[in-house]
C-alpha cells in the first residue's frame, strides 16, 4: 500500500498524519514542538516525532506544510503568489535534508494595491477541502479567509483575533487569575457587544466583571465573542455576494462551535469541515501532483 507521512507543523505545534491512498488517516500523532517554541535541529525533531513509523512506514516519504517552511522553520520555502492551485504548489515543493525524502510545500502570498497578505498551512487545507468556488474560514492565532475560484486561491484576509485574544487576556486591564471557563452565554454576549466596535466592546468585559454582571472566569469566552463577532461582521457581506452564501468552516472543538455560533447568527449557511483531515487530504493531493507517490 503507497502511504504518506504529512506533517502540518506549525508556530507552536505539530501534527502527523499516516495517510492511505484513500485519503484515510491510519495513524495520527500530535507533539506540542511548534516551529517557534525552540531553535533548529528540526532532523532530530522530527525523527522523535515520526518515533516507531519509521519502521512501521518505511518507504513513505514525507510532506511538510505549515510554519516549518518559514524563514524561522527548517528550509524556506518561498511563497507561491495567488492565485495559486494544486499544480502551483506541488511544482515547488522544497526538499530538506532527512534521512528519509521529505520535502516542504511552499507558502500562498497575495498583493492587492497596498494590501498584502501571506499564509503557511491554510494554502494545504483549502486543497484538501477540493472546491471548485468557495469561500473558506479558518480560523486561529491568525484567522484566513480565503476566497477560491476555478478551484484557486485567488484572495485572502488575515485576522489577528486569536493572537490578540490571547494577550488581551496576559495582560492589561482584561487579565484575571480565575481559572477560565468557555460559556455561550458570555461568548453571545460579546458578540451583541461587538456591534458597538471592538475596542468599546472589549472594555465591556472589564466593567461587566467589576460591577458582577459577567463572572471573572468567563472573561475569555466574553472577549472571544466580542473578537470573532466584529471578525465574522467584516466578512459576512462578501459571503453574502458569493454565488451560494455559504461559508466552508475549517476548524474543530471550541472554535468551530464559537464561529459556527457567529457566522449562523449573520444567517450565513456553514458547512464545517475537520483540519486534520483536510490537511491529510490536502497533503495527499499535492504528493500526487508532484509525483512522490
Amino acid at each position: 500500500m503507497s502511504m504518506l507521512i504529512g506533517v502540518d507543523w506549525g508556530s507552536t505545534s505539530a501534527r502527523a498524519f499516516a495517510i492511505g491512498p484513500d485519503s484515510a488517516i491510519v495513524d495520527a500523532r500530535r507533539a506540542d514542538d511548534g516551529v517557534l517554541l525552540r531553535g533548529g535541529d528540526f532532523a532530530a525533531r522530527l525523527d522523535a516525532l515520526l518515533g516507531d513509523w519509521r519502521e512501521r512506514f518505511a518507504a513513505a516519504p514525507i510532506l511538510m506544510c505549515g510554519m516549518i517552511g518559514s524563514d524561522r522553520g527548517w528550509v524556506p520555502a518561498p511563497y507561491v503568489a495567488a492565485p495559486a492551485g494544486l499544480d502551483d504548489l506541488a511544482h515547488r515543493l522544497v526538499a530538506v535534508p532527512f534521512a528519509r525524502p521529505a520535502w516542504i510545500v511552499p507558502g500562498v502570498s497575495f498583493v492587492a494595491g497596498e494590501t498584502a497578505e501571506v499564509m503557511r498551512g491554510e494554502e494545504t487545507l483549502i486543497i484538501g477541502l477540493g472546491a471548485t468556488h468557495a469561500t473558506v474560514c479558518l480560523p486561529g492565532t491568525h484567522a484566513k479567509w480565503a476566497d477560491v475560484a476555478d478551484g484557486r486561491i485567488v484572495g485572502f484576509r488575515t485576522y489577528m483575533t486569536g493572537e490578540l485574544r490571547a494577550l488581551l487576556l496576559a495582560q492589561g486591564a482584561l487579565a484575571t487569575d480565575a481559572v477560565q471557563a468557555d460559556c455561550d452565554d458570555a461568548f453571545r454576549a460579546g458578540l451583541d457587544a461587538a456591534r458597538e466596535g471592538a475596542t468599546r466592546a472589549l472594555f465591556q468585559a472589564r466593567a461587566r466583571r467589576l460591577l458582577g454582571r459577567l463572572a471573572p472566569e468567563h472573561t475569555a469566552a466574553f472577549a472571544s465573542g466580542v473578537l470573532i463577532g466584529e471578525e465574522v461582521a467584516r466578512e459576512a457581506g462578501r459571503v453574502r455576494g458569493a454565488a451560494d452564501g455559504a461559508v466552508a468552516l475549517i476548524a474543530g472543538g471550541a472554535l468551530a462551535a464559537h464561529y459556527g455560533t457567529a457566522l449562523r447568527g449573520t444567517g450565513l449557511t456553514v458547512l464545517e469541515h475537520e483540519p486534520g483531515v483536510m490537511a491529510a487530504r490536502g497533503l495527499l493531493a499535492i504528493a500526487r501532483r508532484a509525483g512522490l507517490l
